[in-house]
């Protein structure tokens, strides 16, 4: 069924616009242990969701008759990894009808056309961005041959996407927002209503740790509930210029894109087309991170372009493509999965150090056959999304390959691949029953 946009006008009066939104709010919260938390005094996502339908009303009728009016959001910090972010606390309320708007205003979008966007959108994922590109890469394949040539690829993202795009009043998102929140209505233009109910969500007034009021000209507020659909929107202009190049592959998940084309003079028209708008969007690509590659087999470089460095496989979005067109995991993911494992066999050593080497090899591939069983509450974390995302055989085979030496280094005691002389591979799998992830991914 093709998807029909929606007026927003319309849902934005409707109390069943937010029923379903504050049910999700509270769902969400429930599964990280908040769903008692205050939302306001007195009054906990538990409360809100138990009287959704009260709320509903009280908050379309405020909509209805011009009362509503959005609150400050509160600036705070955030820090991960040594890097500060800044972030913005809306209010509960505010925060519904922002989850509303987001849902309706990405509905509109996808009708709008979203060419190449694999981010936020139900259904769509970073997985489904690099299935497509391995499977264009298996069609170059089939068409040229094992041997034909490569394909070229360039990877690319936004200098501070979220902190330096543009919102005055100027800005080109607005323009490109307007077009899609008018989609739907019955006049084909929205509501002043709507519209500034709108604006003010997206650029909405700050309010820092001292108290001081402030809008931005630059940078949406993360962490209010529009900022993943204005992500999509920004460069829209963008991704059809890129994917009106005939036969040109083109995927992009918020700032990070990847383009990719059996011709060199494709992938060079489609940099001056990103060129050639980047500026007038507001935004900025960051060379430093730009990746040029000739992807094929033999991983040679290009030798037009220098700047097209041979390789056989491509990292991008958290997965890795090979230039069979197989996926994997990426290798940082790999590795953190394999330490998982690691870490609950190496606790599992001392309650089994006095047993006979074979008999604490038994019960180390029953524990870890227990953590390799995706129906068991027990599974290593990763697993399901491992045995879902890999196409890539030989990734997986890798992987059984260090499980088995790290249980015949915990039974042994032996370090290396040493610990394989008293416990090679075979008896693991074959004599102890060591499950398999490659068997695993055959059996889905």
């Amino acid at each position: 069924m093709a998807l029909e946009p929606v007026d927003i006008d319309r849902c934005l009066v409707d109390p069943a616009t937010y029923e379903s939104t504050i049910l999700r709010i509270y769902t969400k919260r429930n599964e990280r242990g908040m769903g008692f938390h205050e939302v306001s005094d007195g009054v906990t996502y538990f409360d809100a969701a138990t009287d959704r339908k009260a709320l509903s009303r009280a908050i379309a009728s405020s909509i209805a008759d011009g009362t509503y009016r959005p609150q400050p959001v509160d600036l705070w910090f955030l820090e991960t990894n040594g890097k500060r972010r800044t972030a913005h606390m809306p209010g509960f309320v505010d925060h519904i009808v922002g989850s509303a708007l987001f849902k309706l205003l990405s509905t509109n979008a996808r009708c709008y056309g979203l060419p190449g966007v694999y981010s936020y959108l139900p259904g769509l994922t970073n997985v489904g961005a690099m299935r497509a590109f391995a499977a264009y890469i298996r069609a170059h394949r089939q068409r040229v041959g094992p041997a034909g040539g490569p394909l070229y690829v360039l990877q690319s993202d936004f200098e501070k996407y979220g902190d330096n795009l543009p919102v005055g009043q100027d800005a080109a998102l607005w323009r490109i927002l307007r077009e899609v929140a008018s989609l739907g209505t019955d006049s084909g233009e929205i509501s002043s209503v709507a519209w500034d109910l709108i604006t003010i969500l997206v650029r909405p007034v700050v309010r820092g740790e001292d108290g001081t009021e402030f809008t931005r000209l630059n940078g949406v507020a993360m962490g209010t509930p529009l900022v993943p659909v204005l992500g999509n929107l920004a460069v829209v202009p963008m991704d059809r210029a890129i994917s009106a190049i005939d036969g040109v592959f083109y995927a992009r998940y918020n700032d990070d894109f990847i383009i990719a084309h059996s011709d060199l003079a494709a992938i060079h028209e489609a940099d001056t087309r990103v060129d050639a708008l980047v500026a007038e969007l507001g935004v900025k690509r960051k060379l430093s991170k730009e990746l040029r590659t000739a992807l094929s087999g033999r991983g040679r470089p290009c030798t037009v372009d220098p700047a097209y460095r041979g390789r056989d496989r491509i990292d991008c979005l958290g997965m890795s493509v090979t230039s069979a067109g197989t996926v994997m995991l990426g290798a940082h993911r790999l590795r953190r999965f394999v330490a998982r494992i690691a870490a609950r066999i190496d606790g599992s050593v001392p309650t089994l150090s006095q047993m006979p080497v074979r008999e604490r090899a038994h019960h180390l591939v029953a524990a870890t056959n227990v953590m390799l069983d995706v129906t068991s509450p027990f599974a290593v974390a990763g697993l399901s999304a491992l045995l879902d995302a890999t196409t890539d055989r030989g990734s997986l085979k890798d992987l059984d390959y260090r499980i088995a030496r790290k249980i015949a280094q915990a039974a042994t005691g032996i370090p290396g691949v040493r610990g394989f002389r008293q416990l090679p591979p075979e008896v693991l799998y074959r004599e102890m029953g060591l499950v398999s992830l490659v068997a695993l991914r055959n059996a889905r």
